[in-house]
């Protein structure tokens, strides 16, 4: 590994940024770096923007964006003969993003004179392998979600296993200066160091967990700044690196709960950790140190898949409603654009079909119909009509009379026709072109951790 034998008896892991492309002050870089790091390690994408970015094979963070952000931890590693490890890679972490990192990197390499010697580890599953676990009954749901069909399989676009930190070990120990990691568990990017020296894997994972969006647990939170953990065999400490954040015992314990189903537990693909009996305590240095994390291993090793389909091609037209009256007959309203919509495209489950969903900001649009103010709302409201139908041509055709009908049709009690809808762009409806929805969120068993990853090494 390069920069030679980690320390025993503590590693300090930098999490310059949430994710990169974020950003990050320069100064708080040099201040981690100031602690001499073992290991930098970065997230670079998210499930969190939708399957898009999945099914598109493109980033959701442009690429100046992430240039600036990677071009100071290049540096630093290779000065420092310390690992940077990029997690999720191009954001979604396929091969066509895994490759638009690649591209990145080499661009910096050229233009600073780096000579960097980069893993690529690729997520990308094959259909093929997916179908035979799948027979197998080696495939099972993730959460409320149907089982996983061969149909789903099919479909997908491109299905991408989301690694642990085993393969991420498997390029270190090939002494690499960089590691480029497809689709990853958070918390790998940032365990696979001080788990490959032989550390408890419980307070090893629930450190990660924390730093893997950097700032964010600190007060007040960010994503767009870094944080320091150095771990210990039996227990971390967590470190602000910006002098206008702290991290506390509150935030710390806080963050170890983010976006968790349980409480307690942080479940991960070799086992879960328990932090029920952790322990925070602040430290006169502005430090916190955290103990007590329990890992307990999973009967079988499981990676999750990730599958993103083709659901058609999008349109959108957006309007605001001020009239009491329309307010009060939203729904009225609704189910006048659908019927003059079936008059026009048929009914939308005849082939090749279509979808239209309404959106009411003002009233429930972030949460449908289960929000329990629904019947309450304000004196205007946002209507967003979304149209996805099996082409481009038609998902406008038919946002445009959607749009027409909402903004002129009669509803009880009316007293104007001068119009339902304030139309705040011109032209009003606009083309979104492909839209993809997830077509696999589910567990796969492995034998073997590494099986599913393959890592090829390259030069800049």
């Amino acid at each position: 590994m390069p920069g030679g034998p980690m320390p025993r008896d503590e590693i300090r892991v930098l999490a310059p940024t949430a994710i990169l492309g974020y950003g990050y002050p320069l100064e708080s870089l040099e201040a981690g770096l100031r602690f001499d790091p073992d290991v930098i390690g970065v997230d670079a994408g998210s499930t969190d923007p939708g399957p898009y970015y999945l099914g598109a094979g493109v980033s959701f963070t442009s690429e100046p964006a992430v240039r600036r952000d990677l071009a100071p931890l290049l540096e630093a590693g290779r000065e420092r003969g310390i690992p940077v490890i990029v997690g999720t890679s191009g954001g979604a972490g396929g091969d066509p993003h895994l490759e638009w990192q690649w591209e990145i990197v080499k661009e910096i390499a050229r233009a600073e004179g780096l000579s960097l010697r980069v893993a690529l580890i690729h997520a990308e599953q094959a259909p093929d392998i997916v179908l035979r676990a799948l027979a197998e009954g080696r495939i099972a749901p993730l959460g409320p979600v149907p089982p996983a069909t061969d149909t789903d399989v099919q479909r997908s676009v491109r299905i991408v296993g989301q690694m642990g930190p085993e393969p991420i070990q498997a390029a270190l120990d090939l002494g690499v200066d960089v590691v480029l990691a497809g689709r990853s568990c958070d918390v790998s990017i940032f365990s696979a160091v001080p788990l490959a020296a032989g550390f408890d894997p419980g307070p090893v994972m629930h450190a990660a967990k924390i730093v893997e969006c950097g700032a964010y647990c600190c007060e007040p939170a960010s994503a767009s700044d870094g944080i320091l953990a150095a771990i210990r065999p039996d227990r971390f400490t967590l470190r602000a690196l910006n002098p206008s954040r702290q991290v506390t015992a509150v935030s710390a314990a806080a963050h170890s709960l983010y976006e968790q189903a349980h409480p307690s537990l942080i479940v991960e693909p070799s086992g879960t950790v328990d932090v029920a009996g952790a322990s925070f305590r602040e430290l006169a240095d502005g430090a916190v140190e955290v103990s007590g994390s329990a890992f307990r291993p999973a009967a079988r090793y499981t990676v999750k898949l990730e599958g993103a389909a083709l659901a058609g091609w999008r349109a959108v037209t957006v309007g605001g409603i001020r009239d009491p009256g329309a307010i009060r007959n939203l729904e009225v309203l609704f189910e006048a654009v659908r019927a003059r919509v079936r008059v026009t495209f048929g009914p939308p489950d005849e082939s090749p079909g279509y979808r239209i969903d309404f959106r009411v900001y003002g009233r429930d649009a972030v949460m449908g119909a289960l929000d329990p103010e629904r019947s309450s709302t304000g004196h205007e409201v946002g209507v967003l009509v979304e149209v996805i139908a099996a082409t481009q041509a038609a998902a406008s055709a038919i946002c445009a009379l959607a749009r027409s009908t909402l903004l002129h049709h009669d509803f009880p009690g009316r007293l104007t026709v001068g119009g339902n809808l304030a139309l705040p762009f011109s032209p009003h409806d606009a083309a979104w072109g492909a839209a993809y929805e997830f077509s696999l969120y589910h567990l796969m068993e492995v034998d073997d951790p590494l099986a599913p990853f393959p890592i090829e090494v390259r030069q800049t």
